[in-house]
């Protein structure tokens, strides 16, 4: 598997598990198993995070440029943001057509 596909898919992973979390913690709030307070929601993004620094690490090719590294790094964060953004604005969208407003 070449070093792009894996990075594409990791981040593709990274981002369908945001409306799956969001799926999660809305079903077990609304059957009063667990309430989202602000630890358990300040865990899950830290947790997230962490995720995509790991893919960052994994993924992303060393280079002995720095110049080349900061591009690559502000690259994939434009990425990893603009995919964030998607995922939560699926991840509304498919609580609004499960559970309604």
């Amino acid at each position: 598997m070449s070093v792009r596909l894996r990075l594409v898919l990791n981040l593709l992973a990274w981002a369908v598990f945001i409306p799956v979390l969001n799926l999660l913690f809305t079903s077990l709030e609304r059957n009063r198993i667990l309430t989202t307070s602000g630890l358990s929601v300040s865990i899950i993004a830290g947790t997230l995070v962490l995720w995509l620094g790991l893919i960052y690490w994994r993924c992303v090719p060393s280079t002995a440029n720095l110049a080349v590294r900061f591009a690559y790094l502000a690259i994939y964060l434009t990425v990893a943001l603009l995919l964030g953004i998607a995922a939560l604005w699926g991840a509304f969208w498919v609580t609004v057509l499960i559970y309604g407003l």
